[in-house]
């Protein structure tokens, strides 16, 4: 059985990461991976992530953890993507259930928050499926808080 894998962004992966790419209809929505690699070179708070399925590199997912933000906003998942290949198979829900025990790791990990465009239901649905609420407010006026409770 295939198994999926958050692994260090390196050498090796960096550029298969660059290469994955979206459905025509999230291109717009998604920064692209190597926007948000260079951005993870020049902000020590963002950490990338290749995601594996076994051997093959499926999709791209970026984690930022500010200590001088607040609780809610301290652990975050600033970028999230599944190559269109392999989305709908239940990978994504996988990864990004591997992401939050990654950062739930941390003791100072209350809550993991994220964003997405306010109009882009299927993304909406995805991250309510994995208990994310959406909070009502917006991140730079444009793009919908969802948050996870993870500890009290």
């Amino acid at each position: 059985m295939a198994e999926i894998s958050i692994q260090e962004l390196t050498v090796e992966n960096i550029y298969k990461c660059i290469d994955l790419e979206l459905a025509e209809d999230q291109v717009d929505r998604i920064a692209p991976n190597v926007y948000s690699i260079a951005e993870s070179k020049v902000h020590s708070n963002f950490t990338p992530y290749a995601i594996h399925l076994d051997d093959n590199v499926i999709g791209f997912v970026m984690t930022e953890c500010d200590p001088n933000e607040i609780e809610e906003r301290k652990y975050w998942i600033p970028r999230f993507m599944i190559d269109v290949s392999y989305q709908r198979k239940g990978y994504g829900k996988e990864a990004m259930h591997q992401v939050i025990d990654m950062l739930k790791k941390n003791d100072d990990c209350h809550y993991i928050g994220l964003s997405t465009e306010p109009d882009n239901d299927p993304a909406l649905q995805f991250y309510e499926s994995l208990g994310f609420i959406n909070t009502g407010e917006l991140l730079e006026e444009r793009e919908a808080i969802l948050v996870l409770n993870v500890r009290k």
